[in-house]
């Protein structure tokens, strides 16, 4: 099991998004290549955006620089992400990680765990889940 907490202050310390830093490192990132798709909803408010290609899968938070990556990339996708504190993982279903939520709500109100009723377990869980719970 891997504490996502460790991860998540990493990334928090590393970098915080300041007003459009995202929405820019979004569109730099979709115009490396034609093969590159970004789902976010801004509009919605979503937490969580998805870069994909054939050849990965990215899973960046909106407010920390934290990348979950599966897959490799290359070197022009890698220095876009270059401020971020990228994850590398096999898959975001496997259920690998645990995190400690008071913690969590003591040190990273960036990220906020919306699930009460226990739908998640926060002592084992995918990145599946923690988006889920996140977004």
């Amino acid at each position: 099991m891997k504490d996502l907490f460790v991860e998540l202050l990493e990334a928090k310390t590393t970098k915080i998004y300041k007003e459009n830093e995202f929405e820019r490192l979004l569109l730099s990132l979709g115009s490396l290549s034609e093969g590159i798709t970004v789902n976010w909803d801004s509009d919605a408010g979503e937490e969580w955006a998805f870069v994909n290609s054939d050849g990965f899968s990215i899973m960046l938070n909106r407010r920390i620089g934290i990348c979950f990556v599966q897959g490799l990339l290359d070197i022009s996708v890698s220095s876009c992400l270059s401020q971020c504190k990228c994850v590398f993982v096999d898959g975001y279903d496997l259920k690998e990680w645990f995190i400690d939520l008071d913690v969590l709500n003591k040190s990273i109100s960036e990220i906020v765990w919306h699930s009460h009723d226990n739908v998640v377990d926060p002592h084992y869980f995918s990145l599946n889940d923690f988006y889920y719970v996140t977004v």
